[in-house]
C-alpha cells in the first residue's frame, strides 16, 4: 500500500505543465461564472439611495451615510439625522426605535413616512436597494443593531458661537433644511425660531418635554454634542 501511494504521488508530481495550466484555467472559469451581484439591480439601488427621485421624493443619502459606525464621525461627509446604513443588509434584524425584519422593511416605513410615497417602495425597488446596500457591508453577518439611545435634552442654551454654528448647520442640517421642493426639505432661516424649540426638535422632545422620537432624534448627544448644538442655536435661534 505504501508503494502504491508513493507511485501515485510520483505520477501526480509529473503532470505535464499543460495539464496544470488547463486545470488553473478551468478553476478560474468556475470562479468567473460564480453568481455575483446583479449589476443592474445594484445601479438601480444606488440611484434610489443617492438621487432625489422624480424631483418629488428625497433620497436616502439626505439622512444616511454608508461609513462603518466606528469611523462615521471622521469619514462621513455629513452626519444626517439618520445613522449609517453600512452593514444594514447583513444584519440579523434591523432595530432603531423598534425592530424590523430587515433593512428592506425599514426602508418601506421610511418611504411612506418621511419620503411621503403613498404606496411606499415596490417589491422590486426594495430588492434593488438591498442589493446596493449589500455592496456596502462586511462579508460576515452582523448582530442586531442596538436600540437607539434616548438623547438628553439640552437645558443651557447660552455660550454658542454663531460662526461655528453656521458651519455645523451646513454639515448636519442642510440635507433637509434647504430650498429643494421635495417631501422633507424645509428651509430654516436664522432668527425665526426660539432656541428652546429648536433644541427640543433636535433631541426629539415635544412641547411638554416628553420624548417623542422624530426625524431628528438620531442626533443623540454622542452624534451632536451639546457644545455643537449650542453653536447651532447661536446661529439659528432667537
Amino acid at each position: 500500500m505504501q508503494r502504491l501511494a508513493s507511485a501515485t504521488r510520483s505520477r501526480r508530481s509529473r503532470l505535464p505543465p499543460a495539464v496544470s495550466i488547463a486545470a488553473a484555467i478551468g478553476l478560474a472559469g468556475l470562479l468567473w461564472a460564480a453568481p455575483g451581484p446583479d449589476r443592474k439591480a445594484v445601479e438601480r439601488g444606488r440611484k434610489l439611495f443617492s438621487d432625489t427621485q422624480e424631483l418629488m421624493y428625497p433620497s436616502c443619502a439626505q439622512c444616511h451615510n454608508l461609513v462603518p459606525e466606528a469611523e462615521e464621525a471622521e469619514r462621513a461627509a455629513h452626519l444626517g439625522p439618520g445613522g449609517t446604513l453600512y452593514g444594514s443588509a447583513v444584519r440579523a434584524g434591523w432595530r432603531n426605535l423598534r425592530t424590523y425584519a430587515d433593512v428592506g422593511e425599514a426602508a418601506q416605513v421610511c418611504a411612506k413616512r418621511w419620503q411621503q410615497r403613498k404606496r411606499g417602495l415596490s417589491a422590486a425597488q426594495r430588492a434593488d436597494l438591498v442589493a446596493f446596500l449589500r455592496t456596502h457591508a462586511p462579508r460576515e453577518p452582523l448582530p442586531r443593531r442596538k436600540v437607539q439611545e434616548q438623547p438628553k435634552l439640552l437645558e443651557d442654551f447660552e455660550g454658542g458661537d454663531a460662526k461655528k454654528g453656521k458651519a455645523l448647520f451646513v454639515k448636519h442640517c442642510m440635507g433637509c433644511h434647504n430650498k429643494r421642493d421635495d417631501a422633507i426639505s424645509v428651509p430654516l432661516k436664522p432668527g425665526k425660531k426660539r432656541k428652546e424649540e429648536i433644541a427640543r426638535k433636535v433631541r426629539g422632545y415635544d412641547s411638554k418635554r416628553r420624548f417623542k422620537p422624530g426625524s431628528m432624534s438620531y442626533f443623540t448627544n454622542h452624534r451632536l454634542p451639546d457644545e455643537g448644538l449650542r453653536h447651532i442655536l447661536a446661529y439659528l435661534g432667537r
